[in-house]
């Protein structure tokens, strides 16, 4: 299996699968939300992005299984799984704010060995293949060679539907 390959084919199609995120932002409203749960919303672009790439990974790897956040119905395999969030960033999407993504990775045995992130708006791809270099769009990218904390620079997100351990930010 040549993950090389692979990993083109899924960049590839996250890129079209966001072409179609980005065209649907322009038509959602208020009657496309459904809340699954406290400030844990999803669209019709979710479950429909979703489809999209599950229809279209499955050719790149029959075999494998999938683990999704909209359509629980998908089967995992012991082997090669799919692990995707068709649009994280759901939230962020039906209010217009331009900060979303499509995550995806390939896990084998339960070990991820690829990773894509697609920033629909900047247009930002990052991906990487286990023990291999990471890259954004082209461009190979790595971490700083800052050794001590009080030199670096820390980013971090915060709950926002869980709210028990907000303390610790």
């Amino acid at each position: 299996m040549n993950l090389e390959i692979i990993s083109k084919q899924a960049v590839n199609l996250i890129k079209s699968v966001g072409f179609f995120i980005h065209t649907e932002s322009k038509k959602i409203s208020a009657k496309d939300i459904e809340e699954k749960g406290f400030n844990d919303f999803v669209t019709y672009v979710d479950k429909e992005a979703e489809q999209k790439l599950i229809n279209e990974l499955r050719k790149i790897i029959p075999q494998a299984g999938f683990i999704v956040e909209e359509d629980q119905t998908q089967k995992r395999s012991s082997e090669f799984n799919w692990i995707i969030d068709p649009l994280d960033g759901t939230t962020n999407f039906i209010h217009a704010l331009p900060v979303y993504s499509i995550s995806v990775a390939l896990s084998c045995q339960d070990e991820i060995i690829m990773g894509i992130v697609y920033e629909l708006n900047s247009k930002e791809c990052f991906h990487a293949i286990k023990d291999k270099p990471a890259f954004l769009n082209d461009t190979e990218i790595s971490v700083s060679n800052t050794e001590e904390l009080k030199n670096s620079f820390l980013a971090t997100g915060f709950p926002y539907n869980d709210f028990s351990h907000l303390d610790a930010y």
